[in-house]
């Protein structure tokens, strides 16, 4: 039996529309009010810290921020080779089976000790797209020189939007539930 790749690209892709647009209409069919009353409850239960909550499509989930750095990116692709990177935080922004504006190593979030009030950083790390902090695009190093890390990083505060690449469509929210 021979296996046309065209016809069953063709029928992965029709899948994938249909997935899309049913997971689209399941969404709202819930109605707003009993997703915040849902997402208020989960964040009541959390123990107080600081967390980076998925808010797009492809980056749900709620994440602690426990340990001094976080890598936030995504997995290789079949056609792609593995970084031998460690990533925290995966992305699956494979739509269409191939990733849109997630890099495999796309930023990261730190912590430094002894600065007040901004003890959280974010730092995009040579991505393809772009990280975004509330709208601004993000500069990438140009060495790992600690001068080049401070002028290039952004302090995290509780509420702001951290986006991978310009869509909206890879979006976290650093929440500060610290007393």
């Amino acid at each position: 039996m021979t296996i046309d790749t065209k016809q069953l690209a063709k029928m992965i892709e029709k899948l994938n529309v249909a997935a899309r647009l049913h997971d689209v209409a399941f969404f709202m069919q819930e109605g707003e009010v009993s997703r915040v009353q849902k997402i208020q409850s989960i964040l009541e239960h959390l123990d107080a810290g600081v967390y980076l909550v998925g808010a797009g499509p492809y980056s749900q989930g709620i994440y602690s921020l426990m340990c001094d750095e976080i890598i936030v990116g995504r997995l290789a692709t079949v056609t792609e080779k593995p970084l031998g990177r460690p990533v925290d935080i995966f992305v699956n922004d494979a739509a269409g089976l191939t990733p849109r504006e997630v890099s495999r190593v796309h930023c990261a979030i730190y912590r430094r000790e002894g600065v007040a009030n901004h003890d959280y950083w974010l730092i995009d790390r040579g991505s393809t797209c772009g990280t975004f902090l509330n709208d601004l695009k993000l500069e990438s190093p140009t060495s790992e020189e600690a001068g080049e890390i401070c002028r290039v990083s952004r302090a995290l505060s509780g509420g702001d939007v951290i986006s991978l690449g310009s869509s909206l469509v890879n979006t976290f929210l650093f929440t500060d539930l610290r007393a």
